[in-house]
């Protein structure tokens, strides 16, 4: 199972997506306002591999049951 994270960066996006590129599997799925990514890591990856990246300065777990619900895209 995959795991979705937020991840506050300070380094550019391009940069960062480069040295994501060392963890196999993980995906930049897209960026956030006010230096946030949110990252894609297949199962089994521990977050504390993406948490070591440089450039990471806050790591949290992205809730799952905001992307289940068939409404949560309809919300402003």
């Amino acid at each position: 199972m995959k795991t979705a994270y937020i991840v506050g960066i300070s380094v550019p996006a391009a940069e960062f997506r480069a040295r994501l590129a060392e963890i196999p599997g993980a995906v930049l799925v897209r960026e956030l306002p006010s230096s946030r990514v949110v990252v894609v890591l297949p199962g089994g990856t521990p977050a504390k591999t993406l948490a070591s990246l440089p450039g990471v300065t806050s790591l949290r777990e992205d809730r799952p049951e905001r992307l289940s619900r068939p409404d949560a895209r309809d919300r402003p």
